[in-house]
This record gives C-alpha cells, structure tokens and sequence, in this order.
C-alpha cells in the first residue's frame, strides 16, 4: 500500500535539499508549455481581429450579401488558420514538449536519490533515444485523446495508465515505445485511484499558487508536486518488483 503522507515527506526533503535547482526545472518546464500555449492563442486572436477589423463589419455584410461566396472564403481563411495554429502547437508539443517533459521528471527522479542532480539532467528526453521517446510519448498522448473521445472517464483512467511512461523511458534507454505504454500500464494496474487521490490532494496547493498570481506554483507548487509524482512512481516501482 502506498502511504500519501510518506510520499510527501520524502518529496519535501528531496526538493528542499536541492531547492534552486529544482524551481528552474518545474520553471522552465512551466514556461515552455504556457509560452506555447499563449501564442498560439495569440496568434488565433490576432487573426480572427484582423478578419474582423480589416475592412469593417459593416462592408463585409454588405460584401456577403453581393457575393454570397465571399462568407465562404472568409470561412475556409478562418479555418485554415485554426488548421495551421493547431498542426503547429501539435508539432512543438509532439517534438519539443513532450521530451522536455520527461526530462524535467527525469531530473525530479535522480534528484529524489542524489542531490547533487544538475539541471542539465532536462536534455534527458533529447538524448539519447529522441526519436523513441518522441514516438513513445505521442503514443501515449494520441492514445489518451482517442479513450478520450469516446467518454471523459476512460480518457481520464487511461491517462493514469501511461503516467509512468516518461518515467520508464528515462530509466531503461533499451525499452521500446510499446514495451513502456505497456510497462506503464501493467505497473499502474491496481493503483490509478491512488494516483487520482493523490493528485486531488494537492487541490489547495494549487490554489495557493493561483492566488499568488504563479509566484506560489513556481517557488514551491509545481516542483513540490513534480517531486512527489517522481516519489509515486518509485512507490509503484518497488511493489511491482
């Protein structure tokens, strides 16, 4: 069985003996995936404005109404842009993302039992093995969102199942893509609830970090909870040998 509190414990002192490194790593983490996500927001933004504010909302009724074909243009120029902002936050989070990811719960890992961790442990998801952990995490990613589409809750049970893969992947540079999901998923076999209470238990953290305007999730939040996912893993690791 695994104990919350312990996990917990062991995640403080972890991440207060290494404290500065480990806030640049969750920050840095951090600031990759919300830059990435404020401009591709942006960008859709900024385009729909422009459609919208360019010739004045007034002319492009009358325009539509002269040539019903021109709501059909500016409807495939809309869609297009949405197309061209979705393939290109997929292509960032698929090859950038997602490696600098598993890197940063690499570093959250060794740092659990060294200390003297560097930061430089993030390029773990780019080298070695790139290519086969960028095809392992979008696997695991794609397999998400397809569980996902049918309902909301085997998305959710099935995103417990592969958590362990960046994990997996970090420790065993020979395992293949499939061999982690699967890993990963026999591994969680018995304990997605408690990774889901786990996760719920944090709920107040991550209002603290919200009310501090992200200086709270930055300084203490996000590589508190970084840290404790890197303790369950472990946890999990043990019973399962």
């Amino acid at each position: 069985m695994i104990v919350r509190s312990e996990l917990k414990e062991k995640a403080k002192a972890a991440f207060k003996a290494n404290y500065w490194k480990c806030v640049l790593v969750a920050f840095i983490f951090s600031l990759v995936v919300g830059g990435t996500t404020a401009a591709s927001g942006n960008t859709t933004v900024e385009n729909a404005n422009n459609a919208t504010n360019t010739e004045g909302v007034a002319e492009l009724n009358q325009a539509i109404q002269q040539d019903p074909q021109v709501l059909a243009i500016i409807l495939g120029i809309l869609f297009t842009i949405i197309l061209i902002v979705v393939v290109v936050s997929t292509v960032v989070d698929v090859f950038i993302t997602n490696p600098l990811q598993m890197g940063c719960m690499s570093f959250f890992l060794k740092n659990a039992d060294d200390p003297n961790t560097g930061v430089d442990e993030i390029k773990r998801g780019f080298t070695p093995n790139y290519k086969r952990n960028v095809k392992a995490l979008f696997l695991k990613d794609l397999k998400i969102l397809l569980w996902s589409l049918l309902l909301i809750v085997p998305g959710i049970m099935k995103a417990y199942s592969y958590a362990l893969v960046p994990y997996i992947l970090a420790e065993d540079p020979d395992i293949t893509a499939a061999d982690a999901l699967a890993k990963s998923e026999a591994m969680m076999t018995g304990h997605r609830k408690e990774a889901f209470v786990l996760d719920l238990s944090f709920i107040l953290w991550y209002l603290l970090g919200v009310v501090t305007l992200g200086i709270g999730y930055v300084l203490y939040v996000g590589p508190y909870t970084t840290a404790t996912d890197a303790e369950f893993y472990k946890a999990v690791k043990e019973l399962a040998e």
